[in-house]
């Protein structure tokens, strides 16, 4: 599949640039030249560039999902049902054995489309089901096919019981990659990894892997769930901006301050935290230290991989624990006052834009609407009902969902207009999902 880019101008819409020095623009107009936006403002002019009229749209940066299992893509459903940890752990994970190297490839695949047709141009995808070298090899290149923007987090942990031997060779793996796969913040695939859980593997064997991260310059992410796994971390000297923790629901006031000192994030995936009976407290608490917030889908197999659903969820459990702190302090009825509440709808779209292109290690040049940064785009409908009164950032967070995408642009690509994909097949994607399913699950 050829992708050609070009010289395209984006008319009429209002334009959410989560740029803080730009602003929003009620009606505006977007230039996007050989990949990258080089204007932003009113009635531009391009000689010869294809037009796009977004008249009553709105025009956001692309969804960024910081950390989802993609594999976990032709599986939805199975976890529904789960009630905690050791759910998952009996029904879901268990099924890592089952998959061969072409279930990567087609799981891999099927999921991409369907984050693409929802508006998610990039993701971490935490790929913890490398079980050989073929398994890591397919699921690139699903990547490449679908052409969505990824930085593969290359999975670490082995199967349950396996040799500590096993660290070798996807090491290897690692740097094979590293030194074949463009690193350029421009490229559509890069390279991370995917760290080993600390209570797994133990912190020898997570040292090993983040020294050999940082030697070639990977970005890197981690499942936090156990208590003081930050602190002995940051004890080890191990933490860094470069080192994305996920979840980290137990994180005392005491490790987000060494976070945000180190200038790190966390990736929460509130609906299958929530859902599985986590304390909430965390986002809050993060956001107000500076530890910035992202957001992801993490479990497909429980979790419908829709960022607007996660940006509304964040939005009223953050509400819900604020509400919790007045009415245990006895302040009820609740009442604003100064720096309450704090979570605003417009911190949603942050989390999935501007703090998410942050933790992936590309916070210079995505995540906005402003010259110089990639051209990954998202252009909403508002029709048939109109756009909310008050900011349209809150309709974006709040109103909006996954089938008012009508437009999408990776790289200055337009790989959906009209609410129609342009060149990727939605049947495609349901034939690859239904041969994983044969395959794995004999459906």
């Amino acid at each position: 599949m050829t992708r050609q880019t070009s010289r395209i101008l984006i008319q009429r819409a209002c334009v959410l640039t989560m740029d803080a020095a730009l602003g929003d623009l009620t009606e505006g107009d977007v230039l996007l030249e050989d990949g990258r936006i080089t204007a932003v403002g009113d009635q531009l002019s391009a000689e010869g560039a294809q037009r796009i009229d977004a008249a009553g749209m709105i025009l956001i940066p692309g969804l960024i999902d910081s950390h989802t299992h993609m594999w976990q893509g032709p599986l939805k459903g199975l976890g529904a049902g789960n009630w905690g940890m050791a759910d998952y752990q009996k029904h879901v994970f268990p099924l890592r054995e089952k998959f061969g190297a072409e279930d990567m490839g087609d799981a891999t695949f099927a999921a991409g489309v369907e984050m693409l047709d929802k508006g998610t141009t990039t993701v971490l995808d935490f790929c913890h089901n490398v079980m050989t070298p073929a398994h890591a090899d397919q699921a690139l290149a699903a990547h490449r096919r679908t052409g969505q923007r990824i930085v593969f987090g290359y999975g670490m942990l082995g199967s349950h019981g396996a040799p500590a031997s096993e660290q070798d060779w996807r090491l290897a793996q690692v740097r094979e990659l590293a030194r074949t796969l463009d690193a350029k913040p421009t490229s559509l695939l890069r390279l991370g990894i995917a760290v080993g859980s600390l209570e797994y593997v133990g912190l020898a064997a997570m040292r090993r892997e983040i020294e050999t991260g940082r030697e070639l310059g990977l970005p890197m992410s981690f499942h936090q769930n156990p208590p003081g796994q930050i602190r002995e971390l940051h004890a080890a000297g191990l933490l860094g901006p470069d080192l994305l923790p996920v979840h980290a629901n137990v994180a005392t006031d005491e490790e987000l301050a060494a976070l945000a000192a180190c200038g790190a994030g966390i990736s929460f995936t509130v609906e299958g935290e929530f859902g599985g009976g986590r304390p909430m407290s965390i986002i809050g608490r993060a956001h107000r230290a500076g530890v910035t917030p992202s957001l992801g889908v993490d479990i497909p197999s429980r979790v419908a991989m829709d960022l607007f659903s996660q940006m509304r969820l964040t939005f009223h459990v953050m509400r819900a624990e604020e509400a919790l702190a007045e009415r245990l302090a006895g302040r009820w009825p609740l009442a604003r006052r100064p720096g309450t509440p704090h979570a605003q709808p417009r911190h949603m779209l942050e989390y999935v834009t501007v703090n998410a292109a942050r933790a992936l290690g590309l916070g210079e040049c995505l995540g906005r609407i402003a010259p110089g940064c990639i051209a990954d785009l998202v252009l909403l409908r508002t029709d048939p009902y109109g756009m909310s009164v008050g900011d349209p950032a809150a309709h974006v967070a709040l109103q909006a969902s996954a089938s008012d995408v009508d437009t999408v642009i990776v790289g200055g690509v337009v790989r959906k207009r009209g609410g129609e994909l342009q060149d990727m097949d939605r049947a495609e994607a349901a034939a690859a999902t239904r041969r994983v399913r044969s395959r794995v699950l004999a459906q």
